[in-house]
């Protein structure tokens, strides 16, 4: 056996065996937490005391902690099932996650944490998931793991990003999830997550999901330096090459089926999706969630249009935007066109690169698997998008169409007219939208 040949192993034996610690010690924890939750449903308050390191039992003593937990109770119901939610170790701690349901069927997210070492009981929070986001219904916490992956298109400026990966599966396939417009999140800006629920969603039916902070969340104030001295950028440097830098990070981890590897775009990420797909001979099929058929501006204004009806103290900013829309569309931008008269101040460059790029005839192109959702109710990008969709690619086999009515632009279910702030509402992904993504993903 040669010497590269004995060091490989190695590392891959130091892998597997640094998994399975990893495992048995959520394992560990996993049996503690259900025990503290357990203390609380049989009101075992002395014993729960006793799981507390001893400086800590003074100020948690059975009846300081029955004079917090009574209260609870009174108004939501007593604790009457339980399911884990998470696991994550922070340096000398590990913190659980549980949510726990009550008799008035009303849910709560319980938080405990532990010393790492010792095993000692530390804290807990009570906190509704009506204000706070917990993992919806259909997501089983123990199918995966969250892994933090640091990656970088240009190594001054690396990303972080989040791995949900199934633990049964040797090598998962993958859907990378590319984010919508402006400074988004790995979990989609809201306080709902609405790409946190796709990710469990998809992970506790063993499919890997990657998830990223953009560029413009990290390193805003670098594109406002830039822009302000003169240095332009295009969709390359916003979306484009931190997306690229993701797909050749994946190509070659030894956890990932790089034959199976999925684009899942919302908004802008999945008007950029063809794109992305047609330079990248590896990507098996794209999801389009949201996908603007028109021209961004164009979507714009629409947008504008519709909430300067609906909240008319502000038609007059919405007003001015369309204006600078205009701008883009009647074709007067040149390279030397102040970003100060554009929309959204983004420059000159970047709309220029817009105008040269054609997702749906791009899109035409692809022989690859794509699914295009669209949510009735969305008003950023509005159900007509969709339609011109469908009619343009109505001769493609390779695609398929799926319209939630009462779905609105990430995916939540409402009624009536849809505004900026439903976002706000604590919601998650109905289980509809990932049994039909996990239907097409193993279909195709």
């Amino acid at each position: 056996m040669s010497k590269k040949i004995k060091i490989n192993l190695v590392i891959v034996a130091i892998f597997f065996n640094t998994a399975a610690f990893a495992q048995t010690e959520q394992e560990q924890f996993m049996a503690l937490g259900n025990k503290v939750i357990s203390c609380f449903i049989d009101k075992s308050f002395d014993t729960l005391t006793n799981l507390y390191a001893d400086e800590q039992k003074l100020f948690n003593s059975p009846l300081a902690i029955a004079s917090y937990y009574n209260p609870l109770i009174e108004k939501y119901g007593e604790f009457a099932t339980f399911r884990f939610a998470g696991f994550k170790p922070v340096y000398s701690q590990v913190n659980i996650d549980y949510i726990v349901k009550t008799k008035y069927n009303i849910e709560i997210l319980v938080e405990l944490v532990f010393e790492r070492e010792t095993q000692k009981f530390l804290l807990y929070r009570f906190n509704e998931t009506f204000r706070m986001y917990a993992i919806p219904d259909y997501a089983i916490a123990e199918k995966f793991n969250d892994e933090t992956i640091v990656f970088a298109a240009d190594t001054n400026l690396p990303l972080n990003g989040i791995l949900s990966l199934p633990k049964v599966v040797k090598k998962a396939p993958l859907v990378i999830i590319v984010p919508a417009a402006g400074p988004s999140d790995a979990d989609g800006n809201f306080n709902s997550k609405p790409y946190k629920d796709l990710a469990t969603g998809l992970a506790t039916k063993d499919f890997a999901v990657f998830r990223y902070n953009k560029r413009s969340l990290n390193y805003g104030f670098n594109f406002s330096q830039n822009k302000f001295n003169g240095n332009q950028f295009t969709p390359e440097e916003d979306v484009l090459a931190d997306l690229q830098a993701v797909i050749d990070l994946f190509k070659k981890n030894p956890n990932i089926d790089s034959n199976q590897i999925y684009l899942l775009g919302h908004g802008e990420g999945a008007y950029f999706a063809p794109y992305i797909a047609s330079k990248n001979p590896i990507i098996k099929g794209i999801i389009m969630m949201g996908a603007n058929a028109n021209h961004p501006l164009q979507m714009m204004i629409e947008q504008n249009n519709y909430l300067g009806k609906i909240l008319p103290h502000k038609k007059e900013h919405y007003d001015e935007d369309n204006l600078k829309a205009q701008i883009v569309l009647k074709k007067k931008v040149t390279q030397n066109t102040s970003y100060m008269l554009l929309p959204h101040e983004i420059p000159a460059k970047y709309w220029l690169w817009i105008q040269e790029y054609d997702q749906i005839k791009v899109a035409k192109k692809l022989t690859i698997p794509i699914f295009i959702l669209q949510g009735g109710r969305d008003y950023q990008v509005d159900k007509k998008n969709f339609f011109v969709w469908q009619k343009k690619l109505k001769k493609n086999k390779n695609v398929t169409f799926k319209l939630y009515e009462k779905m609105n632009h990430i995916m939540h279910a409402g009624e009536g007219e849809s505004t900026y702030s439903e976002y706000s509402i604590m919601r998650h992904i109905p289980v509809e939208v990932i049994d039909d993504l996990t239907k097409w993903l193993n279909s195709n």
